[in-house]
């Protein structure tokens, strides 16, 4: 009857794929239809009609064979009946325990002492009662209904559209709060549950705080009776079993009636980790179903999977969210250090004007330009404690047409009179070029001040302007001790990386930046011993005349 109905049942490729097993399956019956009325017929057994048997099942071994390969394989699924499987380990579990005694009572079967034959029927006696408390173990019959479940029964749900459905919903998510909201939206429709919630543990892992639920906002949390004393309780009680826990059974019933007034409120009836590398990182909390309906051994096992995956999706966003922060610290600490760098600067003019003061006062000139050198510099402290009061991430320039002669003898207005080494000016006549002076300034500056360090006292800082193919050019060059080859390659523009004793290691990143922004680069040139040579170039073609910037 089964046969016939699949038969009827099914139609073009799936009818052509399947024909050949129901016709296979349908010979063997037909064979032993034959073979068993003539039996009965004839009061007799032949065994030349096991002949007929034996062929039957050739032949109907092959159809189905022919049948398998039209279906490419098994590709069209084939479940068993559960109550078949269930019963078929029962017998199989039976089967074996009897053929462990047969062996048994073989093994002692020639001994014909009473004591052994006593003792073998007082065996045989214990292990029928064991078996007998087996076969009614609820542990041994719920985990043989979980492997029926798991590995024959049709699928109740699509694992392949789950993970689609979960994946779209949640890849877009860059922010814990969307990403649990999905989540938990995502159960409650995937398995008919109205009251879904899904509880982080906060840093210490002392406390639960909501992640997102379908039922309640974050001020209603607050407002449930014995909330703290309830979410501590639930996260001792989770850490030690990290497993599905329903609060209606034997093994949280402790739980539940000490806070079954918050297990009430808060519409818990199923608690689900959410675990990743051994660490509870939150918990998902489930109400009964619609119409109270349990949940299956593949429903809890999806669950648990879905558990799984928002762990390691709330483990990627709690370590993106800690990169996040690392970089906005050292973002706040590269602004911090250029700040300083600019400070110590002005700290190192302010202080050479305070030696020479003693004994160049009675000069007026001197006088005059001290009063000025001063001014600007504290025109420049204030200009600095006003931008780091608003620091961005990005390196502002406000571009104007200039002449880079110009800028550079501004510059040396400030600083000429600190000079160890002697300087040397080869300036040509250039192009206007559109750039933001105060922040080229601070180029010129750094570099000349390390040359002038480089070379120190008795050696010489050559300081060349001009073009090169498209090119505003302006070369500082010293004879001074050089960099290495080994420090050029990794650490030359690097933050933080100086050969100078008393260096921060911010002046070269900080003039790359400004010249980078500037859509233009730097060269440099060094050989130990024998001086270095960097070679700033700037675009002749005219800027945007909006901002730019990088990211610092």
């Amino acid at each position: 009857m089964f046969l016939e109905k699949t038969l009827r049942a099914s139609s073009g490729r799936q009818r052509w794929q399947v024909k050949f097993i129901a016709i296979g399956i349908g010979a063997i019956f037909a064979a032993r239809l034959y073979t068993g009325s003539q039996a009965l017929l004839l009061h007799s057994l032949h065994l030349e009609l096991e002949v007929v048997n034996g062929s039957a099942l050739f032949v109907a071994g092959f159809l189905i064979f022919v049948s398998i390969f039209r279906g490419h394989f098994l590709h069209t699924n084939i479940y068993l009946s559960e109550t078949m499987l269930y019963r078929s380990f029962t017998l199989l579990i039976v089967g074996v325990y009897l053929l462990a005694l047969s062996a048994l009572a073989k093994a002692t079967g020639s001994v014909q002492d009473n004591l052994v034959l006593a003792l073998r029927a007082f065996f045989i006696f214990l292990a029928i009662v064991g078996l007998t408390i087996a076969l009614l173990s609820d542990r041994l019959r719920l985990k043989m209904k979980q492997l029926i479940s798991r590995h024959f029964r049709r699928p109740e749900y699509d694992y392949r559209n789950a993970w689609i459905a979960f994946t779209e919903r949640t890849v877009s998510m860059v922010h814990g709060k969307a990403f649990c909201n999905a989540v938990v939206k995502m159960i409650s429709e995937m398995f008919d549950v109205l009251s879904v919630s899904l509880w982080l543990l906060n840093e210490p892992q002392k406390d639960l705080k909501l992640g997102g639920s379908t039922v309640f906002s974050e001020a209603q949390v607050r407002e449930l009776p014995g909330f703290q004393d309830g979410a501590a309780a639930i996260i001792q009680f989770m850490r030690d079993r990290q497993i599905i826990v329903d609060l209606e059974a034997a093994e949280a019933e402790i739980l539940k009636r000490s806070h079954v007034a918050f297990f009430q409120d808060a519409r818990i009836r199923y608690c689900i980790p959410a675990v990743s590398g051994g660490n509870l990182l939150g918990i998902i909390t489930l109400g009964d179903r619609i119409k109270g309906e349990p949940f299956s051994f593949e429903a809890l096992d999806m669950l648990k999977t879905i558990a799984d995956q928002v762990a390691a999706g709330l483990l990627n966003l709690r370590l993106s969210e800690q990169l996040q922060q690392a970089r906005e610290m050292e973002a706040f600490q590269t602004i911090s250090a250029l700040f300083t760098h600019d400070l110590k600067n002005l700290a190192s003019n302010l202080s050479l004007l305070l030696q020479n003061l003693p004994v160049h006062f009675d000069n007026p000139d001197f006088r005059k330009d001290a009063l000025r050198s001063m001014s600007e510099s504290v025109k420049k402290i204030d200009g600095m404690c006003g931008r780091l009061s608003i620091v961005r991430e990005k390196l502002e320039l406000h571009p104007v047409k200039a002449d880079l002669n110009e800028v550079f003898r501004t510059t040396l207005a400030g600083i000429e009179a600190i000079l160890k080494a002697g300087l040397v000016e080869d300036l040509h006549p250039m192009p206007m070029v559109f750039l933001d002076p105060e922040q080229i300034r601070k180029v010129i500056r750094n570099l000349v001040l390390n040359a002038d360090q480089a070379a120190s006292k008795g050696g010489e800082i050559r300081v060349t302007t001009g073009t090169q193919n498209g090119w505003a050019t302006l070369m500082v060059s010293d004879n001074g001790c050089g960099i290495s080859k080994e420090f050029m390659d990794q650490y030359l523009f690097r933050p933080f990386r100086t050969t100078k004793k008393q260096g921060t290691g911010i002046g070269l990143f900080h003039s790359k930046m400004i010249v980078d922004a500037h859509n233009g680069r730097i060269e440099v040139e060094s050989e130990e011993g024998k001086g270095s040579t960097f070679r700033v170039l700037l675009p002749v073609r005219k800027l945007s005349p909006f901002t730019q910037g990088i990211d610092s």
